[in-house]
């Protein structure tokens, strides 16, 4: 065990692996207590749904423990105006959805609805793409990009589709899109013969 400050916080702080595990934890309560209809009724569903994007944040965001929100999900408590602004805020979804009493639905049968589940898809396209070209990260991100992408893709064909799983489908796969790009080159100088320098990169 190290001594000294560093020797204090890593007594204290939980190790990742731990932090996953409370989280999933979470989770797993959340899709039980979604299941059993303990959340029908909640005045702003459309939370609920932000909840259920794995790159979407809630209580992150709101700044309050997931047992806060899932509470809240079940009407014991609260969350006040500035949380769910903050929520909508940083996840850049307007409040307008977020307090909207009903889940906000894409419909199919809307030419700018099958448009934006379009956009989702060729996002996965562009993922493929950089895949056969040999990028594995890319490679690594279509996996999970594949089956989230058919979830999707269901919920749309069911005309099931809600405006905050588009929003999650298309964050997700432009995130991986982003993580599998390669670094940038970095500019520096390199030294030449008889000490002149000139520009790389």
């Amino acid at each position: 065990m190290g001594g000294g400050y560093a020797g204090i916080v890593t007594r204290l702080l939980p190790s990742v692996k731990k932090v996953e595990e409370i989280i999933l934890d979470y989770y797993l309560q959340f899709l039980r207590e979604e299941g059993a209809g303990l959340y029908k009724g909640y005045k702003y569903p459309n939370l609920i749904e932000v909840q259920k994007q794995s790159c979407l944040h809630l209580g992150y965001f709101a700044n309050v423990t997931e047992e806060l929100v899932l509470a809240a999900f079940r009407g014991e408590e609260e969350l006040a105006a500035d949380e769910i602004w903050r929520v909508a805020r940083y996840n850049g979804i307007p409040l307008s959805v977020l307090t909207c009493p009903k889940v906000i639905m894409l419909d199919m049968g809307r030419r700018r609805h099958r448009k934006m589940v379009a956009e989702v898809n060729n996002l996965l396209i562009r993922l493929k793409c950089m895949a056969r070209e040999g990028n594995q990260k890319a490679e690594k991100y279509l996996e999970w990009a594949d089956r989230e992408n058919q979830d999707f893709l269901r919920a749309a064909h069911n005309n099931k589709l809600s405006y905050i799983h588009y929003l999650g489908a298309k964050r997700q796969i432009s995130d991986y899109i982003l993580f599998a790009k390669p670094e940038p080159t970095k500019r520096g100088i390199t030294t030449m013969k008889g000490g002149a320098a000139s520009c790389r990169g």
